[in-house]
């Protein structure tokens, strides 16, 4: 009979899942808010740093989890959102001068407070996906430690702050994405079936086309037309939004394997204080659209604020805003991003030269 040789990597990606359940029900007891993804991401992140024997979840595990956050955000798409396509249209025109804004006063402070080099200093600060950008600097020659873990510190800053300011200082309820759902065994056959078909064709046409997100994306579209087509009201059961939390959030901390705590604590200190500037940009954009379209403030900072599209989405569906708006604008965030990025940087290189 033939064996199974499991990848040499399946233990420690065991091990680190096992540390973001701990993780994740550990919040939940303390009702911390997103507790499951939260305490997955601290908890992993920890482990990561502290050098336990941990590896970073299979894409192939993680892609599945994303998908199945992109149908609970579909199912929460309403036509509502078509009343407030005036205020759409404006935030993403906005997207382009938020991207610029942002992008040149984050390479200065890169540049003149954490002594970058410029040219890792423009990577670090333009508000870009993850991988996105990491492939972009080393295509252009650029050492992608230190604009790796910027990102990686950005995205985990906005996630882990973003749920605990709404709560605290802007006095709304608690980000609980998974009270809005129901167990597996109170939906019905046919309604779960729906979901899955969402979920996996909009995860492969995202993935055939490549649009930004796509994982997410994809199944979030699919999710919506079936929602407000009236073909079910479903959402994707409490158990698979469980899982799917505390997976994203290991793959989330699990970014930090290798990193030494003196570096990180540098770093920390350095993204901590461009995730302040980034933010307090976003706030004023938002606050233009409060005012002109009187957009919810928090739905507009949500919307520019650079972190996860699904992290972000969890947050707004947790507090009842309009998750299709806050999705639209962070994927024209991406996708200006990935579009000009490139451009920009040929364009500035003989000035970011050192």
């Amino acid at each position: 009979m033939r064996s199974i040789t499991l990848p040499s990597t399946f233990w420690p990606a065991a091990l680190c899942i096992a540390i973001a359940v701990v993780g994740g029900f550990a919040f939940n007891f303390f009702q911390f808010p997103l507790a499951f993804m939260l305490g997955a991401i601290a908890f992993t992140m920890t482990a990561a740093i502290a050098g336990a024997p941990i590896a970073r979840p299979n894409a192939r595990i993680v892609a599945p989890m994303r998908a199945s956050l992109g149908v609970l955000l579909g199912s929460a798409v309403t036509p509502e959102l078509l009343d407030r396509i005036g205020a759409l249209g404006a935030a993403a025109a906005f997207v382009p001068v938020f991207v610029v804004i942002s992008g040149a006063i984050g390479t200065v402070y890169y540049i003149k407070v954490a002594r970058f080099s410029k040219e890792e200093a423009f990577f670090c600060a333009v508000p870009g996906g993850l991988h996105v950008m990491t492939i972009y600097a080393e295509e252009c020659g650029v050492d992608i430690r230190r604009v790796a873990l910027a990102h990686a510190l950005r995205i985990t800053f906005v996630v882990l702050l973003m749920p605990f300011a709404v709560e605290y200082f802007l006095h709304v309820p608690t980000v609980n994405a998974t009270a809005l759902t129901a167990s597996i065994f109170s939906i019905a056959p046919k309604d779960l079936v729906l979901l899955f078909i969402a979920g996996f064709i909009g995860w492969y046409v995202g993935r055939k086309t490549g649009m930004p997100g796509g994982q997410m994306l994809g199944p979030l579209i699919a999710s919506a037309a079936l929602h407000i087509a009236g073909i079910t009201s479903a959402k994707p059961p409490v158990e698979i939004i469980v899982i799917s939390q505390i997976i994203i959030g290991a793959s989330i901390g699990s970014r930090y394997i290798g990193e030494t705590l003196e570096i990180v604590r540098t770093s920390v200190f350095y993204a901590f204080g461009h995730i302040s500037i980034t933010l307090t940009i976003a706030a004023m954009f938002a606050y233009v659209l409060h005012l002109v379209f009187d957009l919810p403030l928090i739905t507009g900072i949500l919307s520019f604020a650079p972190g996860g599209m699904s992290e972000l989405g969890l947050i707004a569906l947790g507090l009842g805003l309009d998750v299709g708006f806050v999705a639209t604008i962070q994927v024209s965030r991406l996708m200006t991003i990935a579009v000009f990025a490139p451009w920009a940087f040929r364009h500035v290189r003989s000035f970011l030269k050192d």
